[in-house]
């Protein structure tokens, strides 16, 4: 505990620096931010943990620094930094990770040359985490993309020691289909933690993977082909083809997947409208059967969404269906915001009934942010946090 008491102190005094950095700020040009969450656990029976969370961020010209720290009762938790140079046609990146341990330090390299983007990732990660001696191994990835012509782009990616290439491109592995879902990402993502997709570090540094995407979106043409390689071939391809209306804004497409054996393992129908304010999702899923059947694909799944605004409140609102087409989940979001105060919550449903509720409520002030989050189920609270951010 004295520990922990040392460690908010330290926090209070950096919240002092970055106020009085508000003045420095206007004389100078930068700009950054300082942020400190403090989130209570409950562990049954009668336990508990508290975690605090300080983030900083400075950008001055073309240079950007970040910092995450995370502490909690049981001492330091992880550490994050990235640094960034941005000049013009080169921007060079540096990410350092320790959890609480060393294991992770990127160099990204990327131009722009002649209308094509290159990347160079070189990352030292220790892949031995959870043993009692670390485990390091290199890996590099090499990404190559255009988009010369109008509507079409193309993207390589290179992967030697490393794999997961597609958590390069944030982990989407069909592009348009990631866009006509944005509401059941939006829901998913509303009060779950946020983490960066990163490729994986292998033993080895040999050639591991290889990703190629090609996209065209031309007169509301969308076709993707996303495609898989590894040192044994062709390993897995995604498949997209549809079609984009402007007014009413109506959108379908059919994404299919095929395994290494050129075998369908996947079929998506997305139908997507928007009309008159309001959004509506339709996602309707094929999976290969876990049984031996006479079907390559069964039905998996059928999911909608719809998204509208009333008086001023957001409403986001998903139901799920199972391979069964028996409810399977209900996800219901609301949002209001009357200046200065903001209002969001979430509320779960599944097959028993309530399954759990998210709040939070913030206020912005003066470039001050201060909110609070609680987090329960049916058998009680999950976690509360509280906290702030200021922005110079």
């Amino acid at each position: 505990m004295p520990r922990m008491c040392v460690r908010l102190v330290v926090a209070f005094l950096l919240v002092m620096l970055a106020a009085g950095g508000l003045t420095l700020a206007e004389e100078t040009g930068f700009s950054g931010g300082v942020g400190l969450e403090i989130t209570f656990i409950p562990i049954p029976p009668l336990s508990y943990d508290i975690e605090a969370d300080l983030t900083l961020s400075l950008s001055i010209a073309c240079f950007t620094f970040e910092s995450e720290t995370v502490f909690a009762l049981t001492g330091f938790q992880s550490q994050e930094f990235d640094v960034e140079v941005d000049l013009g046609a080169v921007s060079i990146a540096e990410e350092i990770i320790f959890d609480p341990y060393f294991s992770w330090n990127q160099l990204s390299v990327d131009a722009l040359i002649i209308a094509v983007e290159t990347g160079l990732d070189l990352i030292l990660a220790d892949i031995g985490i959870g043993t009692q001696s670390p485990s390091y191994s290199m890996g590099a990835v090499l990404e190559l993309s255009s988009g010369v012509m109008s509507g079409f782009s193309i993207t390589t990616l290179t992967g030697f020691g490393a794999i997961d290439l597609v958590n390069v491109l944030g982990g989407v592995e069909a592009p348009f289909s990631h866009n006509l879902l944005d509401l059941f990402s939006y829901l998913d993502s509303l009060f779950a933690p946020q983490f960066t997709p990163r490729v994986t570090i292998v033993p080895g540094f040999y050639f591991e993977e290889e990703f190629v995407r090609l996209e065209v979106d031309y007169c509301g043409l969308l076709s993707s082909s996303s495609t898989w390689l590894d040192w044994t071939g062709f390993a897995k391809e995604v498949f997209e083809f549809g079609y984009q209306f402007e007014e009413p804004s109506l959108s379908f497409l059919t994404a299919m997947t095929f395994d290494n054996s050129f075998s369908i393992s996947g079929l998506d129908f997305i139908l997507d409208l928007e009309i008159c304010g309001v959004q509506f999702t339709s996602w309707t899923s094929f999976t290969a059967p876990q049984t031996p059947s006479v079907l390559p694909i069964v039905f998996s799944g059928q999911r909608f969404a719809v998204s509208f605004e009333v008086f001023g409140v957001l409403v986001t609102a998903e139901t799920d269906f199972d391979g069964t087409f028996l409810f399977e989940r209900q996800l219901l979001a609301i949002e209001a915001e009357i200046e200065p105060v903001a209002f969001t919550s979430l509320t779960a449903f599944d097959k028993t009934g309530f399954s759990g509720e998210w709040i939070k409520a913030q206020v912005r002030f003066s470039g001050v942010t201060l909110y609070t989050l609680a987090a329960f189920d049916f058998g009680g609270v999950i976690e509360v946090s509280f906290g702030f951010e200021l922005a110079f």
